[in-house]
């Protein structure tokens, strides 16, 4: 045994030992450990990148969503050590025995500042905060927020992806893909001791420090495929500049352009599977050789992370997966068979019962149905350029042609894959669209696939960007290549509407830079907190309750009221609906035969109405003396005084 491994085996044994003696340094330790121990990758980027997208798929392989794996403190550490040992167990084949650690770059470099820069930035806002805070910045950044936060605090709650209901009902996100949030929870076990477990409002802060993370290692995933493009178009000559200028030019785009707006959102799971799939579709197809070494497990691994994540985006690794069954084929005919045969068997298999699923929450939907469904969904996009998203296929067919005329039709292949997959899904849901009478680029379901489409040629934008730059300074000194690198950073900047800092007014025609704007928008949330006092005391004055549904009566909606619920248990599908469809606020003599009405078609349904206003009291007391039963329990939310009007201060 050479001294290399015992060295690396004595290392991972510590760090193995520190998971479960010392939780959260033992976790990061871990993390750092996967960016150094595989055999693969050529950079430490290029490696952290590849276990990613191998840690994703090897959770929604162990903890599948509506699984019976337990999600705890003891299967995540349990599950992170495995997967140690079986990247370690890799050193014992000779080919890989004595592949060493690469040494840090340039564009390494710029990617750890990226990643630590954008999650410190998108977390600022919520840092040292309270929950009330936190809630109200949560709430007016967006409303999937609330969606996501669910699904999070159930699998931690519950310590599994099944999630029991009060009333028995299917939970709702129970089938939404939700392997964002078990990872964050495995995380957030696998950080702590045993006990005490955090309450669901506790969870508030976890929620957000791991999305902001999860979404800044995106970042950095789809900058290192910008600077891994750039030095293969610039050649090897080139490739020393191209590379970290690359990457310095998708940064720019990462922070100051409009990848934030999808943070404030509650999009990260998009974000996670858009960077998935043009990852595991580069990586994969890059080279035939590159096929054959990775792409045989990358390709079915990250389909299985991006089923969980955003799942119609899994058609992007169609064109990729074709190249690896080619490289295997030409290499050995039946390992290449044998791979097809696997790989499209498992294809069908997730397809088909993922949909069954799907669909057999709404009894007697179609496929047709359901898309009709969302493809009439009109709300809640956030902007981007939606213009260069509906060019992207143009540039990547351009890019693909130039590659394919140089004889590089693999990397072709890999540029274009996901944002080809990405337009078939647009086109997809816009029938969807046009069933419902709703224009095509006003439809949800279009817009995310477009905007999937910006985010992938981003890269190839970048990419294109340096090697033009580094071109135009060939031949000038060290000194006025750096200065014309800069100079192109500024026009970068300027371009995005970047002032340095965010002015309280800003002049005609101005606007900050999207990412700058996001922050504000985090910031403007959490500075008006009134929701926030309202859905938090509500939680806590409900909490006595735990078998009943929640109603916020005061001050409320349909958001405030799943906040609430969110806030208080396992939501049901049946809940959400209830919520959903509540007359509109402020709730009057009509809401209370709307319940009525909820509670006819649900037995077991009984409620907790929330008030703080003393006139809201006086009516829900009347109502439920006259019901004469016990199925409405009017409950007060005590209120601070300087938060109510006079007339309002209980």
């Amino acid at each position: 045994m050479s001294k290399f491994l015992i060295a690396i085996s004595a290392v991972t044994a510590i760090v193995i030992a520190a998971l479960w003696l010392l939780p959260a340094i033992g976790f990061f330790a871990a993390l750092v450990l996967l960016m150094l121990l595989p055999p693969w990758g050529r950079s430490l980027t290029e490696r952290a990148v590849v276990s990613g997208v191998v840690l994703l798929g090897a959770a929604a392989v162990v903890f599948p969503r509506a699984g019976s794996m337990p999600v705890t403190s003891t299967s995540a550490r349990i599950a992170v050590s495995l997967l140690l040992l079986g990247v370690l167990a890799l050193r014992l084949i000779p080919a890989l025995r004595e592949v060493g650690i690469p040494r840090p770059t340039v564009s390494d470099a710029i990617a750890g500042v990226l990643g630590a820069a954008s999650a410190a930035w998108l977390m600022a806002a919520y840092l040292g905060r309270s929950t009330v805070e936190i809630v109200s910045g949560l709430f007016f950044s967006g409303w999937d927020n609330q969606g996501h936060f669910i699904t999070f605090a159930n699998t931690y709650e519950s310590a599994s992806t099944t999630w029991p209901t009060i009333d028995g009902a299917i939970a709702w996100n129970q089938w939404y893909p939700s392997l964002h949030t078990t990872v964050w929870s495995l995380a957030e076990l696998a950080t702590r001791p045993v006990a005490p477990l955090l309450d669901r409002p506790g969870l508030l802060w976890p929620f957000v420090q791991w999305s902001a993370i999860s979404f800044a290692l995106c970042l950095v995933a789809l900058a290192w495929v910008a600077g891994d493009l750039a030095a293969r178009i610039a050649g090897r000559d080139k490739e020393t500049w191209a590379r970290p200028v690359a990457v310095g030019v998708f940064a720019l785009f990462a922070l100051l352009g409009s990848p934030a707006l999808l943070f404030n959102a509650g999009f990260t799971n998009f974000m996670m599977g858009v960077t998935v799939v043009v990852v595991t579709a580069y990586v994969s197809a890059r080279s035939l050789r590159s096929a054959r070494l990775l792409g045989w497990f990358l390709i079915p691994l990250g389909a299985l992370a991006v089923i969980g994540l955003w799942t119609p985006l899994v058609l992007g690794l169609v064109p990729s997966g074709i190249v690896v069954a080619v490289a295997l084929l030409k290499h050995r005919w039946w390992m290449g068979a044998a791979w097809l045969v696997a790989s499209a068997g498992l294809g069908a298999v997730m397809a088909l019962t993922q949909m069954s699923a799907i669909l057999g929450v709404e009894p007697g939907q179609s496929t047709g149905d359901f898309t009709a469904q969302l493809g009439a969904v009109g709300t809640g996009m956030v902007p981007f350029n939606l213009g260069l998203a509906l060019l992207s296929p143009v540039i990547a067919a351009l890019l693909a042609v130039l590659l394919v005329r140089a004889g590089r039709w693999p990397l072709a292949v890999a540029v274009v894959g996901p944002i080809a997959g990405a337009g078939l899904v647009a086109a997809y849901f816009a029938t969807g669209a046009d069933a419902a009478d709703l224009g095509r680029l006003q439809s949800y379901y279009v817009l995310k696939p477009l905007d999937a489409m910006l985010l992938a040629v981003a890269t190839i934008i970048a990419a294109l960007l340096s090697v033009m730059l580094v071109r135009a300074v060939q031949g000038m000194s060290k000194a006025s290549s750096a200065i014309g690198i800069a100079l192109g950073a500024v026009i970068v900047l300027g371009s995005l509407g970047y002032a340095g800092a965010l002015p309280a007014q800003f002049g005609a025609g101005f606007a900050a830079a999207p990412g700058i704007q996001a922050g504000a928008d985090r910031t403007r949330g959490i500075n008006d907190p009134l929701i926030g006092e309202a859905i938090i005391r509500g939680q806590q004055a409900a909490v006595p309750y735990p078998e009943r549904t929640t109603l916020l009566w005061d001050g409320a909606g349909t958001l405030p009221n799943l906040w609430v619920a969110s806030l208080h248990g396992v939501m049901s599908k049946t809940q959400q609906r209830f919520y959903r469809d509540l007359p509109p606020f402020p709730y009057g003599v009509k809401t209370p035969g709307y319940v009525d009405l909820a509670l006819n078609l649900n037995p077991q349904m009984t409620v907790a109405a929330l008030w703080f206003r003393p006139s809201s009291g006086e009516l829900l007391d009347a109502y439920a003396a006259e019901r004469g039963d016990d199925r409405v329990l009017p409950v007060q939310v005590p209120m601070p005084p300087n938060l109510l009007c006079p007339e309002c201060t209980p």
